[in-house]
């Protein structure tokens, strides 16, 4: 009879160590992510159309877009979110053409070899946004189509490896999925999003900011009042409202309580 070992051979305890290793540059990953997420927070909900317009061009004359080095990595992602949002928001008063700008910009970036790992989350879920958003800019239907199957192969891309670690994926995913027509059938995914950030929220609170959750929120709200189940729909309208009583989310969800609300 063979005696059983007590203790862990050679390559078992090597295991173990590299596995320990892995785990702690994995939580140094996950705090790096948090911080460009902070970084890049106020860029990401600029809505002012004249502060996007002069950081554009401030940054777009800054930097050397052909070949960028690694120092301007982080400036240029910061270019891509103000053009997205030029896209966004300032295609109503005529500054068209945006989108196209922010996909070109973002491309280089998010493919870049030196781009570090942990800013991948946001360079790929503003640059699936921007994919979509330039369908919507383009006139040819075949161009349309493709921009958005492009799109929505970097943010699912993004969703399934960095959704556990950023919040960004999974809040553009759901954003673009709501906005699209409904032929797309993207609105079960949207709204899984939304309700993965919702569970992520209960568990860590300080996690995600508290405008993106009004955010979140307000849509579930919307979702549910389309299911007809107002019971729902009032609780997260209500919950959109408390943390965002003074803002545009807020006033949106404190109108529809007073429609909605026994």
């Amino acid at each position: 009879m063979t005696k059983k070992r007590l203790f862990p051979g050679k390559s078992v305890i090597l295991m173990i160590c590299l596995m320990f290793l892995a785990a702690k540059a994995f939580a140094a990953d996950q705090l790096k992510i948090s911080e460009y997420e902070r970084l890049l927070l106020d860029d990401a909900g600029c809505a002012d159309v004249e502060i996007l317009l002069t950081r554009s061009e401030e940054l777009s004359g800054a930097l050397s877009l052909d070949n960028l080095t690694p120092e301007e990595l982080l400036p240029a992602v910061r270019l891509g979110i103000f053009y997205h949002n030029l896209s966004v928001h300032g295609a109503g008063q005529g500054h068209r053409g945006y989108a196209k700008k922010a996909v070109a910009v973002l491309t280089g970036v998010h493919h870049h070899p030196d781009l570090p790992e942990e800013l991948r989350p946001i360079s790929g879920a503003f640059l699936g946004s921007s994919l979509a958003l330039a369908g919507n800019e383009a006139l040819n239907p075949v161009n349309k189509i493709k921009h958005v199957k492009d799109g929505l192969k970097y943010l699912d891309a993004a969703v399934k490896k960095y959704g556990r670690d950023s919040y960004f994926p999974l809040f553009f995913r759901a954003n673009v999925g709501t906005a699209l027509p409904w032929f797309f059938f993207r609105e079960k995914t949207a709204v899984k999003d939304y309700l993965a950030l919702a569970d992520w929220y209960n568990r860590e609170p300080e996690r995600i900011p508290a405008g993106i959750m009004a955010s979140v929120f307000l849509h579930l709200g919307d979702y549910y009042k389309s299911e007809k189940k107002l019971d729902k729909a009032v609780t997260y309208w209500r919950k959109a409202w408390q943390l965002d009583p003074d803002g545009e989310v807020g006033a949106q969800a404190k109108e529809l309580l007073e429609l909605f609300e026994g």
